[in-house]
């Protein structure tokens, strides 16, 4: 398994994690009758996202130092190419989806951060999904 295939299961496995997370305390905090009033849980996901990815990207580049360092070839080239594609077209339908609920009901500015959060995480999970299906394809 190539490094940018681990990359990507790290990516997949951080970025379900942190959006379960997210999920979880939005739904808590609804649950309980209080609305979402502040985007500090949500600059606290990014945060913890990003450091567990940059550790996920050390270990497994100190395991494997010639594979983190290899230029990429015209494979990842392609495989980047076709797994944005999906990641893209979802990301758009989704948000624009938003947009219109947004019109039709009344939902808070907290409230759209957290479905504009949610769907960009999820977009990244289709699309590293999408790589790493690629790369077993072997394409």
């Amino acid at each position: 398994m190539s490094f940018r295939e681990k990359f990507n299961w790290i990516i997949v496995a951080v970025t379900a994690l942190t959006l379960a997370a997210l999920g979880y305390g939005y739904l808590r905090q609804t649950a309980a009758g209080s609305p979402a009033e502040s985007a500090v849980p949500v600059i606290i996901a990014y945060v913890v996202w990003f450091i567990l990815m940059t550790i996920g990207a050390i270990v497994i580049a100190a395991r494997d130092p010639e594979d983190a360092e290899a230029p990429s070839d015209e494979r990842d080239r392609i495989v980047n190419m076709k797994a944005a594609l999906p990641a893209m077209h979802f990301y758009g339908f989704a948000l624009t989806g938003l947009i219109l609920l947004l019109f039709v009901f009344d939902f808070s500015k907290w409230d759209a951060l957290y479905a504009i959060v949610a769907i960009q995480l999820a977009a990244t999970l289709l699309e590293a999904g999408a790589k790493i299906r690629f790369y077993q394809m072997a394409v």
